[in-house]
């Protein structure tokens, strides 16, 4: 894997029509060398890198409506086990008045 460092990052210039090194601010970058507005792909690398993505397999989180299942099955599991566990700390009455 390729070490990002701040001196070698590069983005693209539309009036130097290359990858260069840029300022940063807040809501734009800027060329350093002709002070235009950058971008972080050529138009080229753009349709390429959007491209690459298309065939590439979805995975990721489960949709909502399983997710959502799946909390409901969870709490009620966790009530039922709520339940058996304060039926096995409970005394018969007899055994309460002696203690």
């Amino acid at each position: 894997m390729e070490s990002n460092n701040f001196y070698d990052d590069r983005k693209f210039c539309t009036d130097c029509n290359d990858y260069v090194p840029y300022l940063a601010s807040i809501e734009r970058s800027y060329c350093v060398q002709c002070g235009a507005e950058v971008r972080l792909f050529s138009t080229e690398d753009w349709e390429r890198f959007q491209n690459g993505l298309g065939n590439r397999p979805l995975t990721g989180r489960k949709a909502k409506t399983q997710g959502r299942s799946g909390a409901i099955i969870d709490a009620k599991a966790a009530e039922a086990e709520e339940t058996t566990q304060s039926t096995e700390f409970e005394q018969p009455d007899d055994q309460r008045e002696s203690a």
